[in-house]
């Protein structure tokens, strides 16, 4: 075995090492970080109007349309593909909406002008 060939050895060894030592675990730090935290889920002492983004005194059309574009946003087979928690959130988030839109439309109904029946 010549000297070169020995060099070549020893500073493909320091090579390879340096590679695994150093480069592969900060290559794994940029892999391995945290992913974005999901959005918090609403109060759960918060008003239908709240929940559906618009205001108090809506008239029926208006709360439909929003329930209907916020259950298109929070849609489950969007997320199908994604982690667990995701589609946890996505159906809490439903249920959220489902009985948000229920108080609106009882409120609707309580709040509606009525005859002198009695």
């Amino acid at each position: 075995m010549t000297t070169t060939e020995l060099m070549v050895i020893v500073g493909g060894g320091a090579l390879g090492y340096w590679l695994v030592a150093v480069m592969l675990p900060s290559l794994r730090q940029g892999k391995a970080s945290a992913p974005p935290p999901l959005p918090q889920a609403q109060a759960p002492g918060q008003m239908w109007h709240e929940v559906l983004g618009i205001s108090a005194d809506a008239t029926r059309e208006q709360i439909e349309a929003a329930y209907r574009a916020k259950k298109a946003e929070y849609d489950p087979a969007r997320v199908a593909s994604m982690a667990p928690e995701v589609g946890e959130f996505i159906r809490h988030r439903n249920e959220e909406l489902d009985l948000a839109f229920d108080a609106a439309l009882r409120d609707l109904e309580w709040l509606r002008p009525r005859g002198r029946e009695f």
